[in-house]
Formats: structure tokens, sequence, C-alpha cells
């Protein structure tokens, strides 16, 4: 596995990822690991899969309301 080093980290920054990972009963090393993973980037298979799927939830969706449609329901 690789390494990253960051520097120059704001204390009140690394302050709340401490908590967080006392909180979680996890070491910051392994917090930030998990912070990382969830917010890594889709790969361009996991988007295709994400867009035919919202995709085929919207196809269900009825048209829009005509404006005499629209009309009738004010009345």
């Amino acid at each position: 596995m690789a390494q990253v080093l960051i520097r120059n980290i704001p204390d009140e920054t690394l302050n709340v990822y401490r908590e967080r990972a006392k909180r979680n009963g996890i070491s910051l090393e392994q917090e930030i690991r998990n912070l990382l993973e969830k917010n890594r980037p889709y790969t361009p298979e996991e988007r295709v899969a994400i867009t035919r799927y919202l995709h085929s939830k919207t196809l269900k969706v009825s048209p829009p309301l005509t404006l005499d449609e629209i009309r009738e329901g004010l009345e």
C-alpha cells in the first residue's frame, strides 16, 4: 500500500479528527483512511452504473402536466 505525508494541517482540523476517531474507537490513522475511502472519486464504470440506475428510475415518472391539465386542477 502507498503512504502519504501531509504537512501543515491546522491543529483545530486535526483535533476534530482525533475526537472523531476516539468516539469511533479507532486510531486517527484509521479515521483518516476511512475518510479518504468514503470520499474517493467514482471510477468511470461506477459513474456509468449510477447513471443507468438513476435513468431507469426516472423513466417511470409520468410526463409533466399540460397547461390544460393544470387549469383543470385549479378549478
